[in-house]
């Protein structure tokens, strides 16, 4: 894991996955500024192109850190229009572990293309990273979320029953999932049997 000097670019049929760039600042805005978006991951809309802007650079400052490892931009090859994001965070060395985090422009949900983007990061996550843990979660509001995580082979693990408030004060649950490595390196994710 201490090798590796900047993130890779991985290619799969549909899309691309880079580390995230400046460039990608309009694509991104055009789905982060949605109300039907960040809500469902727990931040709040874009209110500015200039937000965005200084949100990739913070995600680029803070890749490859101590607890970070970084954020993919999903891009879809027909168009290679930017779509998304795929990012590895809350990383712990000493156990092991990270969290995955994910976000989809809206206009492509049901084309099964988070699954694809997941499902290349899972192996660069274990064999080349050498890490043993992936976690990852949804809001109970999140259900296209808890697609993607359960086709992915995710374990759910717990509830946290009302830790999340949402921005109208609400509270909701949030579900924890996981997936080992020794899951991945004995195929027993559902899209490794394909």
């Amino acid at each position: 894991m201490d090798d590796i000097k900047k993130l890779p670019t991985l290619i799969s049929e549909r899309i691309i996955l880079r580390p995230i760039n400046i460039i990608d600042c309009a694509d991104m805005y055009d789905y982060a500024k949605r109300e039907n978006v960040g809500p469902m991951a727990g931040w709040e809309p874009h209110q500015s192109i200039e937000e965005t802007k200084n949100i990739i650079k913070t995600m680029q400052d803070e890749m490859l850190t101590e607890t970070n490892i970084g954020v993919f931009s999903i891009v879809y090859k027909k168009s290679m229009k930017m779509i998304g994001t795929v990012g590895l965070h809350r990383l712990n060395k000493q156990r092991k572990t990270a969290e995955l985090g994910y976000i989809l422009n809206p206009d492509y949900w049901g084309k099964g293309l988070m699954v694809e983007a997941v499902t290349k990061i899972i192996p660069w996550f274990f064999d080349e990273l050498g890490l043993y843990r992936l976690e990852c979660g949804h809001f109970d509001i999140n259900q296209q979320s808890k697609r993607v995580i359960e086709k992915c082979g995710f374990t759910l693990e717990g509830t946290f029953r009302k830790k999340i408030v949402l921005k109208d004060e609400s509270r909701c649950d949030l579900h924890h999932y996981s997936i080992l490595k020794e899951e991945y390196e004995n195929n027993q994710l559902p899209w490794q049997k394909r």
